[in-house]
């Protein structure tokens, strides 16, 4: 067994060079000290999905989504094929699972099953013992503190920061020079605090350890955290929040190290941290208790109250088919209005600038309504907000509850009402009827979308097939509201878009966008990326919304499978059913002029697994499904995958999407989004728009 060296310069410039430059420090020198491993015959790197058993839906235990693709990221960049051998590791229902795969590669290595078996149980209980000695540790280390007057600094960082002294510049030691004893996060007891007081959906591993690390620390006078952090942690953007308002006015200290850090910046701003720690230990204020009164839990409730209005933020135009189906069943429903600068105005006075855009663009516009510029004279004593979520493992779960601590510290009582993706959406308790209207009406939007994108470009008036298309979906949401069918008018549609056509326009190239859901799909956010697109001379399409409640449905039904929960596994499957039956129904409406026929969500699944394992969940899986897709339909000239700035999923699919790229022979580019102008996307498109002008293959020149 051969391991790699410690983090040094040679890896550090290997790892920057090697991987996706947007992509955190650990996960670039993931690929340094992978690529030093060139003289063996395997290397393993698990899967690492889930660390604990998971307790309920909301505390899974993911480790974050690019800790748990790294592998295949890893594999693509350095081309190691089956060299890299990759057992998932996801201890959320026991140790079965995890000592059967890997037994498994066990035996590819060539040993025998019970061998295998026999060295994952060894290895389980090394590590469970190991665990247990670091807390035995970590009570001698605070007892000896409390015989002293000595300090003691919790390092609150994942343990491969903590630990890699190269990767940390020898934080630890510079601590213990300066005086105080630094104490890694899990040398303390942190299964002694019920992390649940403080977040109703601790869904990531570190988050829980954090919380408690941040519960223990600001108990103890003689103990102070210091966060150990990297550029573009996209947890961290939301757990340090938390972190904060649990210590309260103790001073916290933070470090945010890249590949690009300098040991002598480090010293210095330890020694200001020193000198405020012991400011801080010797002054009135030690002693002081944290403001119990100060309500910082993370919680957000999923039933609408009664009697009041519901506001939606308008990520698409799917919301007005949202807002009608909740009109229809007796929900006062409002969808907000388009977002724009204002929302960046607003919510960038309350953000750090680490969190996702979509988080900032959605809480703009609830504090748009709140501060007057759209409440149109509502009373806010009778709204409430409304945004979907999920538990894990990606960051759009912790919107709600973010925005709603944001909002209460503001001086608004404003509720928002969420719903995740676990529970197939269907948490609200507005029934069967309503899913089933809101997902006719959502089909039914994508699909004149589709309509749009495939007749603007090619329009004998200017402006037509917008004013069409607005035209419809005023119809289909009044249709809506009053619980009618969709199909007679939407089966007028295809003609009248077809109508618009200038025949003697060539057809131009092809492209498909796909990526992070909200961003492909909010025309601020994405700064009208169709359009965009349309000014460079091509055609495209995006993904559908329609395609996230399928892969929802289906994780269900999975989740079910796995849990051996039969009730689930019949409800999805009766879901599943109807929602392909009444999606079918509506797309026989635009056979006319939408070419083509969308994947199932098990096509796409099997196309990505080639390069992602199904178990990694979430966007990413979907758009690198949809993505090899287009490229291997010679309709399509190239891909654009977007995502907000920090955006895991997102940067899950750029780190492999080059090598994709290359494979098929089409440009695939992965365009950022942060909230700003931003000009370096249109020169992005432009470019992709000459590269396909050159290397598009046939097909592409016939007319509308």
């Amino acid at each position: 067994v051969v391991f790699s060296s410690k983090t040094n310069n040679q890896i550090i410039g290997q790892a920057i060079e090697l991987s996706y430059t947007d992509s955190c420090v650990p996960i670039k020198l993931l690929h340094g000290h992978v690529a030093g491993l060139n003289n063996v015959d395997y290397v393993l790197y698990p899967c690492v999905i889930r660390m604990g058993l998971k307790e309920g839906d909301e505390n899974q235990k993911y480790t974050c989504p690019l800790v748990q693709a790294s592998p295949f990221i890893i594999r693509e960049a350095l081309g190691m094929g089956k060299r890299l051998l990759i057992p998932t590791i996801d201890f959320s229902r026991g140790d079965v699972d995890v000592i059967k795969n890997l037994a498994d590669v066990a035996v590819k290595m060539g040993f025998g099953r019970k061998q295998g078996k026999k060295a994952a149980l060894s290895g389980i209980a090394a590590q469970r013992e190991f665990e247990a000695a670091e807390v035995e540790l970590g009570e001698e280390l605070v007892a000896r503190l409390h015989r002293t007057d000595q300090l003691g600094v919790v390092l609150f960082s994942r343990s491969y920061m903590s630990q890699d002294s190269g990767a940390n510049l020898g934080i630890a030691e510079k601590l213990a020079q300066l005086g105080v004893m630094p104490i890694p996060l899990d040398f303390l007891p942190l299964g002694s605090v019920n992390v649940r007081e403080y977040s109703d959906r601790p869904y990531w591993f570190n988050e829980s350890k954090h919380i408690a690390g941040a519960a223990l620390t600001v108990a103890d006078p003689q103990l102070f955290g210091l966060v150990l952090t990297n550029f573009g942690c996209g947890p961290n953007s939301f757990i340090l929040n938390l972190v904060e308002d649990i210590m309260g006015g103790k001073p916290l200290g933070q470090l945010e190290i890249d590949e690009h850090a300098a040991e002598a910046g480090i010293v210095t701003r330890l020694e200001a941290f020193v000198d405020t720690i012991n400011g801080f230990a010797g002054s009135s204020r030690a002693g002081e208790s944290v403001d119990q009164e100060r309500d910082i839990r993370r919680v957000a409730y999923t039933r609408f109250s009664e009697n009041k209005i519901v506001l939606l933020p308008r990520m698409c135009e799917h919301a007005d088919a949202l807002g009608a189906a909740m009109q229809a069943f007796g929900v006062e429903a409002v969808v907000l209005p388009e977002a724009d600068e204002r929302n960046m105005l607003y919510s960038d006075k309350v953000t750090s600038g680490r969190e996702c855009l979509p988080y900032r663009v959605t809480l703009g516009s609830f504090m748009r309504l709140l501060y007057g510029d759209d409440n149109g004279g509502v009373d806010l004593q009778d709204v409430e907000g409304f945004m979907a979520g999920a538990f894990g493992p990606c960051r759009f779960g912790k919107y709600a509850v973010e925005q709603i601590r944001i909002l209460r510290e503001l001086g608004f009582d404003f509720p928002i009402r969420t719903t995740v993706s676990n529970h197939g959406y269907h948490d609200s308790d507005l029934g069967a009827g309503f899913e089933r209207l809101a997902w006719r009406g959502i089909v039914a939007v994508d699909y004149l979308e589709r309509l749009l994108w495939r007749t603007r470009p090619y329009e004998k008036s200017e402006g037509a097939t917008e004013a069409l298309f607005n035209e419809y979906l005023l119809r289909v949401a009044d249709l809506m509201r009053r619980k009618e069918p969709l199909n007679d008018v939407i089966r007028e549609a295809a003609p009248g878009f077809r109508s618009l056509i200038d025949p003697s326009e060539p057809r131009r190239p092809l492209v498909g966008i796909n990526g992070e859901i909200f961003l492909r799909s909010n025309k601020f956010s994405n700064s009208d990326l169709v359009r965009e697109c349309e000014k460079a001379g091509l055609e495209a399409i995006v993904s559908p919304i329609a395609e996230w409640f399928k892969y929802v449905t289906h994780r269900n039904i999975e989740d079910g499978i796995r849990d051996r929960d039969w009730k689930r596994i019949i409800k999805g499957n009766i879901r599943k059913l109807l929602l392909n039956r009444d999606e079918h129904s509506v797309a026989a409406n635009f056979a006319d002029l939408v070419e083509g026929k969308d994947p199932t969500i098990k096509e796409l699944l099997k196309l990505a697994g080639r390069y992602l394992s199904p178990k990694c969940g979430g966007e990413a899986i979907l758009s690198i499904g949809a993505g090899v897709e287009w490229l291997e339909d010679p309709r399509f000239a190239g891909v654009i995958s977007v995502m907000p700035h920090g955006c895991m999923p997102g940067g899950t699919v750029a780190a492999m999407s080059e090598k994709l790229s290359e494979k098929y022979g089409k440009p695939w580019i992965s365009l950022t989004y942060d909230g700003i102008l931003e000009s370096n996307n249109q020169a992005k498109i432009s470019n992709f728009a000459e590269v396909i002008r050159y290397s598009s293959r046939g097909g592409l020149g016939s007319a509308p």
